[in-house]
């Protein structure tokens, strides 16, 4: 298959997975989405591959979902289609936790929003000095695709990031537990394909199913009634009318542009 906005390449057992819109800081579009979706789809099925590298070309892994302003957007989208319209970005990025091979992360700069979560949708996560985390979202009153940290980092740090959509630095992300590892940037592709290689080097059969009880345990702690309970919260919380600050910078986004509406968000932040 051919791609346009994320690029996928296989050598020596790893694949490694580029999102490829650095003009957008990798934001994820629908057409990303549906190409992460089925580059995914392709990898499951190799059975050559053992191992899968994630990471962003340009100065970001991902910024997010891409926010730039849109018009008509699901008018015409039938009720019955809502449920799984509103929620196949989520479960997209979630296809990444539930590769059959394990995954890495390669993060190369920004991972924010819905970037940051497909980040830590990997199995392991390695950083670039330069990285930097975060939740932004609550600032307008959008919900994350998926709460994952509560399964990482201890609570109060949690809290912090969840609740202020601060921004945190990679070696703040590796003292947290996001991080497995920081390294210098020029160095990120090089650590990440050689973790890749001892990973691959044990055998297949053995590190997927390994793969499949680590998963399973997170699920019998309640991870996947947790990922559905909070698609439900996630889908109130866009139906819901008559929030301010929501209303008020949707406005600057639509009036304005992307720019001036992430000024006026993060602004009284600084």
């Amino acid at each position: 298959m051919q791609y346009r906005t994320i690029k996928l390449e296989k050598r020596d057992k790893i694949a490694v997975l580029t999102l490829d819109r650095p003009e957008k800081m990798n934001a994820l579009s629908a057409e990303l989405l549906d190409e992460f979706t089925s580059a995914l789809d392709e990898i499951e099925t190799d059975h050559d591959i053992r191992v899968l590298i994630v990471t962003g070309s340009g100065r970001a892994f991902s910024a997010g979902f891409d926010l730039t302003p849109t018009v008509g957007h699901g008018e015409n989208r039938p009720a019955t289609a809502n449920w799984d319209a509103t929620h196949k970005a989520p479960r997209a990025i979630m296809k990444l936790w539930n590769l059959r091979q394990p995954t890495i992360s390669a993060v190369n700069g920004h991972a924010l929003a819905a970037g940051n979560v497909l980040a830590m949708t990997a199995d392991i996560v390695i950083a670039s000095e330069n990285a930097t985390f975060g939740e932004p979202e609550i600032r307008h009153v959008a919900p994350s695709p998926a709460v994952l940290l509560p399964y990482m980092i201890p609570l109060r740090h949690l809290h912090w990031l969840y609740y202020t959509g601060d921004t945190i630095d990679a070696q703040t992300a590796e003292k947290w537990n996001m991080v497995n590892r920081v390294v210098p940037l020029e160095k990120l592709m090089a650590e990440a394909t050689a973790a890749a290689a001892r990973i691959a080097a044990a055998p297949a059969y053995a590190s997927q199913m390994m793969k499949r009880s680590i998963k399973t345990t997170y699920d019998k702690m309640g991870f996947a009634d947790a990922f559905e309970h909070h698609l439900t919260l996630r889908m109130i919380e866009q139906m819901a009318p008559d929030v301010p600050e929501k209303e008020a910078l949707n406005e600057i986004r639509q009036e304005f542009g992307l720019q001036m509406f992430l000024e006026a968000r993060d602004g009284p932040f600084r």
